[in-house]
């Protein structure tokens, strides 16, 4: 039976509705490579990508070649993580395969596609395990061409008839891949795929969950941690009763955690023979080996995912060229595009590198470290953006022009700078996994760093020194573009703007040949005094003429010990008539005025 290319788009939409659904189950059982807790989240943005992408088009007048390219183009531009790359190998080897001007897919020429796409992923894949993804995508491959060989059978009657092949695959993956078993779960790309497989099967209706019900990684370690403290201290049958009551209670049916469930029986063994010395000692090694598995030495930190648009770039020397850098390397090739993905400790410096061979865009750096934290801690962050600007400053006059520029979050401060909670809240609050977070006064650098430790995103920090830097932050800060082209560009523009700032004397005092009374207002450009004088409407006006260049455009901000600068301003123009001049409130407590040149 041949399926048209309505029947293929509905059926990737309902297999990305349930894989979306059953992310965070699959999440839950994510140990390899690195416990970072995003393999089902990574494979539904990198499916909803290749949708979207669809979207665009108009899928009536598509055949079956354009509709898979078009898919392909955007799995591959949109994959995210190691699970999401090798799912859009996957994609790119069917896409290879299928070179179709008709309105249909036989089963012969499906089963070509599925055995393309399988070799394309290991062959791509740097390092392919079995037991992962990659076994379930050969397993699917071969199990098709199999039955097409026995049968002319209806096509989604085929894939039906290989999912409990499927099945008793991914329940093998612990006995392929070490680390799993010792985790006590199965594979979770691999439980990802099998997902897919089932929706795209329409073997289950779509509001029903395929997966039971099931502890967090956070809830199995504690779990474990109790059992292993019960045992250590030998409480069995005398005290802690909350503890024996509490693991004697736990429903097994809701544990996916193989080693868990057996260390739960092994515990309930021991409360009925009790002082079992050898039976007490079997706990407490599958507990530690349980914890060691979730708990592991991350030996590459950030997971770094770009796409890099090249002319004339080898591939095998480029693959060569990255290897060095890090572990899980997966490059994907199409045209002049390649996307790259690739655990290191240096994501900047390679990204620094990867710039000198092409344009570079679409970059995402994610600390694993943090991943794994939130992973197994029940202090869960919950983002509903991906990237955000968070600004510290004094002022609520520079706090609403900030807005008035674009998208942000501020935390506004008075005469007293924040603490680390309060930044701490304020990230938060955010919802963001990406943020870049500046402040106006470098004194508060140090409590954005502490900050920043305590924080379960991706912080970049810009060292700014005042509030004109974070006006110029706003002019480059884009919520369209990613983390990294964000802060590169803003560290590049960061003083851009000319400015200086006027600030009334407290006591008398002297700088660099200059001495100033209490009372008296002085001007200061570059860290350095350079005027002071009695009125206000003086300093003003030396400054600028001292400064003045080319610019014009000159723009006052006063602050909360100032009234309006109307008469001010209106008497710069009548002495400066070739330049624009604009006024604003900032609400800025410890200087008068900032004056800016542009």
């Amino acid at each position: 039976m041949a399926i048209n290319i309505i029947q293929i788009n509905t059926i990737l939409n309902n297999a990305y509705d349930l894989l979306s659904r059953e992310k965070n189950h699959i999440n839950n059982l994510n140990v390899f490579p690195v416990p970072d807790g995003d393999t089902g989240l990574n494979m539904a943005l990198t499916l909803q990508g290749a949708l979207n992408n669809i979207k665009s088009h108009s899928i009536k007048s598509m055949t079956i070649q354009e509709y898979v390219d078009c898919f392909t183009e955007g799995a591959l531009l949109n994959s995210r993580g190691c699970s999401g790359s090798i799912l859009a190998l996957f994609c790119k080897g069917i896409s290879e395969s299928i070179k179709l001007t008709e309105g249909s897919i036989s089963n012969d020429e499906l089963s070509s596609a599925l055995k393309k796409g399988c070799e394309i992923a290991y062959r791509e894949t740097t390092n392919p395990t079995e037991g992962t993804m990659l076994t379930m995508m050969r397993v699917l491959s071969e199990q098709f061409e199999k039955l097409c060989s026995e049968s002319s059978n209806n096509t989604f009657f085929l894939i039906k008839k290989i999912i409990p092949s499927l099945e008793d695959t991914l329940e093998k993956t612990p006995e392929m891949l070490p680390i799993l078993k010792k985790a006590g779960v199965v594979d979770s790309g691999a439980m990802g795929f099998l997902i897919l497989i089932k929706g795209i099967s329409f073997e289950l209706e779509h509001n029903e969950s395929i997966i039971k019900p099931i502890f967090s990684i956070a809830n199995i370690l504690i779990i474990s941690k109790y059992v292993r403290s019960f045992v250590s201290h030998k409480k069995y049958g005398k005290r802690n009763r909350f503890i024996r009551t509490f693991i004697t209670n736990v429903p097994l049916k809701n544990i996916s955690n193989i080693n868990l469930t057996n260390i739960i029986k092994l515990f309930n063994n021991l409360l009925q023979k009790k002082n079992n010395e050898k039976l007490a000692e079997t706990i407490i090694q599958k507990s530690d080996e349980l914890s060691e598995t979730w708990n592991p030495n991350i030996k590459f930190r950030y997971c770094t995912e770009f796409i890099l648009e090249s002319e004339n770039l080898d591939k095998t020397e480029f693959e060569n060229k990255l290897s060095s850098w890090g572990d899980s390397l997966i490059i994907i090739h199409s045209n002049n595009i390649f996307k790259i993905h690739i655990h290191t400790n240096r994501p900047k410096s390679l990204l620094k590198t990867c710039e000198e061979l092409g344009k570079i865009s679409s970059t995402k750096i994610d600390d694993m470290k943090k991943q794994h934290h939130n992973l197994i801690s029940e202090d869960k962050a919950y983002y509903n953006k991906d990237i955000a600007l968070l600004l510290i400053l004094n002022g609520n006059g520079f706090a609403d022009i900030m807005k008035g520029l674009g998208t942000v979050d501020i935390f506004t401060y008075q005469k007293v700078k924040p603490s680390v909670n309060q930044i701490k809240n304020a990230i938060l609050k955010t919802r963001a996994k990406n943020i870049i977070i500046a402040a106006d006064d470098s004194d508060i650098i140090p409590t954005l760093k502490s900050a920043i430790t305590l924080s379960k995103s991706n912080i970049e920090l810009i060292e700014s020194k005042n509030i004109i830097q974070l006006i110029n932050i706003m002019y480059h800060y884009s919520e369209f573009q990613d983390l990294y082209q964000n802060t590169k560009v803003i560290r590049e523009h960061l003083d851009n703007i000319k400015f200086c700032k006027i600030a009334r004397a407290t006591r008398d005092f002297a700088e660099e040949n200059i001495n100033v009374k209490e009372g008296d207002f002085f001007s200061i450009y570059q860290n350095k005094i350079f005027f002071s004088a009695g009125r206000k409407e003086i300093i003003i006006e030396k400054s600028i003429s001292e400064l003045i260049d080319t610019e014009t455009l000159i723009t006052i901000y006063y602050g909360k010990k100032e009234n309006n600068t109307d008469k001010v301003v209106s008497k710069l123009k009548g002495k400066f008539e070739n330049i624009t001049f604009e006024s604003y409130y900032g609400g800025q407590n410890r200087y008068n005025y900032y004056i800016t040149f542009e």
